[in-house]
């Protein structure tokens, strides 16, 4: 009895991974003399690209060859593709082209998600900048927001990453009509900037609410952010709240909001563009971007680093439409280059240059 019961939740167990065995084939054209197993290889990713092609299932493989000898010789990331594993049951050569057949397990891929892999950018801080608009038309006189409050404000907050407000000594106030700029940057002496900037933009206005039942008076704050990484806009966020300042019911009966209320209200405002920022900070987590390859004394480097979220474990593969797909591995990483190493086969190394990667593998 216990064997049988042992046997009926071996059964459920299986049933409930939703895996399913398939069977595909491929080939590969022998061109030249190089070893047999670089064409076995190449058979085996024809076959799993002919899986993919007849709908069974969305993955993507490759063979990495290096010095003619293959470094890797599978799916990879097969268990966040659907490829749970896979065998050969046959190979031959006939004439000059490699014939593979193969046993494929995969999952149930409707329900598994997409493999979307993306860069967390991790600099330890960012130049920050920020213009304060203040349209301040009728509004009551005791509505007031000064530069150095929310100044004030974000230096007091602990962002991550930090950032880099010019000193005191740097900052040159300045008034137009109805623009408020925090400050002008002196770049006397001033240090190398960072890679990563983050400007903002705050615009104060009035909002007016008027019907048979109440006025109301408020202050309507749009907070319009973006991130730059060497002079290129990567990220940006915009968000807007109003806040009401002052409140009068039945023709000035009730007044549950009034002057005596601002200052609270003013921190309510100050802690909505903190928040708007970190906000924007948070889409540091995982970027959309695509390394650029560029050449240096006979090396190739990616234009992104350790601070802008490539791993030690990152491999790539250069970003196109071709079918065939051209991999790279990392050789050395600092903060904002890698140098890589190609390990397909191309004709012209030269041609890729400039062209756009993304990373395929890590940790």
């Amino acid at each position: 009895m216990r064997s049988l019961f042992l046997i009926f939740c071996i059964l459920i167990s299986n049933s409930l991974r939703a895996e399913t065995l398939v069977k595909t084939e491929g080939m590969a054209l022998i061109t030249s003399t190089l070893d047999k197993s670089i064409y076995r290889t190449r058979a085996i990713e024809n076959a799993l690209q002919n899986l993919a092609s007849h709908g069974v299932q969305t993955l993507d493989s490759f063979s990495i060859v290096e010095n003619g000898q293959v470094l890797l010789d599978q799916v990879h990331l097969a268990s966040k593709l659907g490829v749970q594993q896979y065998s050969v049951v046959r190979e031959e050569i006939k004439g000059n082209v490699y014939h593979v057949a193969l046993n494929v397990v995969v999952n149930d891929v409707q329900n598994k998600v997409p493999n979307n892999i993306c860069l967390k950018a991790v600099p330890p801080s960012l130049d920050f900048s920020i213009d304060l608009q203040k349209k301040f038309t009728n509004m009551p006189a005791w509505v007031e927001y000064s530069n150095d409050l929310i100044i004030k404000a974000i230096s007091a907050r602990q962002f991550e990453p930090e950032l880099q407000i010019p000193t005191l000594q740097k900052q040159k106030l300045h008034r137009s009509n109805e623009l408020y700029s925090l400050y002008e940057k002196d770049n006397t002496n001033r240090a190398p900037d960072n890679l990563y900037k983050l400007f903002a933009k705050v615009v104060l206005e009035p909002s007016h609410n008027v019907n048979l039942f109440e006025k109301n008076i408020g202050l309507e704050v749009t907070v319009l952010s973006h991130v730059m990484r060497k002079d290129q806009k990567i990220l940006e966020h915009k968000t807007k709240e109003n806040f009401i300042i002052q409140q009068k019911n039945l023709n000035g009966l009730f007044s549950p909001v009034t002057r005596k209320n601002w200052p609270l209200t003013k921190n309510k405002v100050s802690n909505f563009i903190l928040e708007a920022l970190e906000k924007q900070l948070d889409q540091l987590s995982c970027l959309k971007l695509f390394p650029k390859i560029v050449a240096k004394s006979g090396d190739i480097f990616l234009d992104f680093g350790s601070f802008d979220g490539i791993e030690p474990t990152d491999m790539f593969a250069l970003r196109n439409s071709d079918a065939k797909k051209i991999y790279f591995k990392l050789e050395s990483l600092e903060e904002h280059q890698t140098k890589i190493k190609i390990v397909s086969q191309v004709e012209s190394l030269e041609s890729l240059v400039g062209s756009e990667v993304e990373v395929v593998s890590g940790s």
